[in-house]
């Protein structure tokens, strides 16, 4: 065989064997958060609907620069839904041997943060501070999965992300603005998802 023959068969050999480990990286990615799961692009509108409807309500919280950055990584195909992802989860962030990299978000979670977050009616607590700490915990939530994929391999420096973000939201212009009963469930609403993060810090390191 030929010195240039040798080097295509070797050539066709690498680039098999990559994309053999590549579909078994992808295979086990997706096994990690139940199965079933799908990018989430425009062929799926309710889905891509919902997500625009999140980045919207991050941005009027103020931090437009999060929303887009959820967006670029949508585009380029590292936002997936997974819609066997269990109720503890909001998102999560795989990676399976740095060939297959995504942050999944919970179907439920995405098209109704409220029932995710409480699952059954809650008479005790106001819709309105439902609502409020819903929104703030999935936003929270995509910025420690988003810490994750920026290199944080361990959940202590993520959740400091996540509760950094809760901080920032708490003394922002935005809830500075709101006043009397919608101020009062936002401030609540960020308190909750403080001390919920806190706690889940705790337990994980």
């Amino acid at each position: 065989m030929r010195a240039r023959d040798q080097l295509i068969g070797a050539a066709l050999l690498i680039g098999a064997t990559g994309f053999g480990l590549y579909r078994i990286g992808q295979a086990k990615n997706e096994t990690a958060v139940g199965g079933a799961v799908f990018r989430l692009d425009e062929s799926w509108p309710q889905e891509f609907a919902a997500f625009q409807v999140v980045r919207a309500e991050i941005a009027q919280m103020g931090d437009p620069d999060l929303a887009d950055r959820l967006e670029a990584l949508r585009r380029d195909g590292e936002i997936w839904v997974a819609p066997k992802l269990g109720p503890g989860h909001w998102a999560a962030f795989v990676d399976t041997l740095h060939l297959v990299r995504r942050i999944y978000v919970r179907r439920v979670a995405l098209l109704d943060p409220l029932t995710h977050l409480y699952g059954r009616p809650r008479p005790d607590i106001p819709l309105a501070y439902q609502r409020a700490h819903a929104w703030v915990n999935l936003a929270g939530t995509l910025r420690h999965e988003l810490a994750h994929r920026d290199g944080e391999i361990e959940e202590g420096p993520a959740y400091d992300a996540e509760i950094a973000w809760y901080e920032q939201l708490r003394v922002s212009p935005f809830l500075a603005s709101l006043e009397g009963d919608e101020r009062a469930a936002w401030e609540w609403g960020i308190e909750s998802a403080i001390l919920s993060a806190q706690k889940a810090r705790a337990m994980a390191v």
